[in-house]
């Protein structure tokens, strides 16, 4: 078995890992790293013409979004994918056409994915041509991820991003499955990376709401579209039907309200509680009264009032979170809450960095003053050291692991405890191969 690393390599991003075993292949991931510039897969000219099959394990660019540069290089992939994740990429995927700055692909190539996409089911073995058989199990991470496990002369899984803990809409990860190789992602890989429970993060969010609502600020809370957004959705309609969040606007804007109605017709793939509220009852919480959406094309409606404002894009590179950030960063009554990964480079990390200056358009090139309150509630939709070392333990027959995925030193320290005499640990570079 051949496993060469193109992207997601001592770095978080362009998560692209091909494997070939007896002149069968499977491509596991085919990512970008979002950034200035954005980076893609380091995949040679040469090696274009062996990738015949494709596994996105999830919707998020930084797992799917070079199969739009590739379907153009490649004639007619086979691409696997389970339904979420198939509508949450035509979602995904379209925004990051819409929004590039060079137009190296267009709709049509969108198009030509979704149509290559062979929808796969979870649990179900799979034998795609010329491929190598792999069945999906679930991650845990977003509706419909997955991790993949295939089998050539060695039994390997791959995790693609993973969350062994329940989230408010997902069971958590598939855990004590059988591999020889483990390939894992290591995000928050660090010995202090130490996320808290499901419990403790909202109470955390919900205190840190209060506090501004009784100074009379608003709330902004960039938000992924897909995973986290949900989250914290539904951890805010809880509290505020418990009354201990006051019933201020809640404005959702940006692609979320898109994925809400994509999460809200793929329920079945949720966990019994979220799907019991949708078809069993009247409390819908993609449909609660407490949300709303802006009615004015600047904002203004939802910036003349003390609010809670949850909008894309995340990790602050884009969309209209930037227009509600520019009206509160001189307030020092406003707060900006970040409640997932900021990669290096971008603004939310610089932010998050404590700058006091930042550069919101660099067309505009002008200077903010940062006057508003920052403060990060880790909702991840990952898992922490601790439970990264716990789910590879619980893995039977494993001998070698990889990590990826990663902050080098995270990664380091990941390895450090989690080696063993009868286990090797490799963390590998982009554009290592290595025979198993």
């Amino acid at each position: 078995m051949e496993i060469t690393f193109y992207g997601g390599a001592r770095e978080v991003g362009r998560s692209c890992v091909n494997v070939v075993s007896r002149r069968r292949q499977l491509m596991l991931d085919c990512g970008i790293k979002l950034g200035d510039p954005i980076e893609y897969p380091l995949i040679l000219k040469e090696d274009f013409k062996h990738i015949k099959n494709i596994i996105p394990t999830h919707a998020h660019l930084d797992h799917c979004a070079y199969l739009p540069h590739i379907i153009q290089k490649i004639k007619k992939p086979a691409i696997y994918a389970t339904k979420p994740t198939r509508d949450l990429m035509q979602l995904l995927l379209s925004d990051y056409q819409r929004l590039q700055k060079e137009k190296r692909f267009t709709t049509k190539h969108i198009e030509q994915v979704l149509t290559a996409i062979k929808q796969t089911e979870f649990k179900t073995q799979i034998k795609p041509k010329n491929g190598l058989t792999f069945t999906l199990h679930e991650s845990g991470h977003v509706l419909g991820g997955a991790m993949i496990r295939l089998e050539g002369s060695k039994k390997l899984l791959f995790t693609g991003d993973i969350n062994t803990r329940e989230s408010k809409i997902l069971s958590g990860c598939e855990k004590g499955l059988r591999a020889d190789v483990l390939i894992m992602e290591g995000t928050y890989g660090g010995k202090k990376d130490r996320l808290p429970s499901l419990k403790s993060a909202s109470k955390q969010l919900v205190d840190s709401i209060n506090e501004t609502l009784r100074a009379g600020g608003k709330v902004l809370i960039p938000t992924f579209a897909v995973g986290r957004g949900q989250n914290i959705m539904m951890v805010i309609e809880s509290y505020m039907r418990s009354g201990a969040l006051p019933k201020v606007p809640v404005f959702t804007d940006g692609m979320v309200n898109r994925a809400n109605r994509i999460y809200r017709h793929n329920v079945i793939y949720a966990k019994d509680e979220i799907k019991m509220r949708i078809l069993m009852s009247d409390e819908d919480p993609f449909k609660s009264p407490f949300y709303k959406v802006p009615r004015t094309k600047d904002r203004s409606d939802v910036l003349s009032q003390s609010c809670i404002i949850l909008s894309t894009s995340g990790m602050l590179t884009g969309g209209p979170v930037l227009t509600y950030l520019k009206n509160i960063l001189g307030n020092p009554k406003d707060k900006l809450i970040i409640v997932g990964y900021q990669v290096e480079g971008t603004l939310g990390r610089k932010l998050l960095d404590g700058e006091k200056y930042v550069v919101l358009d660099k067309d505009e090139n002008k200077e903010y003053k940062v006057e508003m309150k920052v403060e990060t509630v880790p909702f991840s939709g990952h898992s922490d050291h601790d439970d990264l070392i716990k789910f590879a333990r619980g893995i039977k027959g494993l001998k070698k692991v990889f990590l990826m995925h990663g902050e080098p030193r995270k990664l380091k320290e990941l390895a450090y405890d989690l080696e063993e005499p009868h286990l090797e640990v490799i963390i590998p570079k982009n554009k290592d191969t290595f025979r198993i």
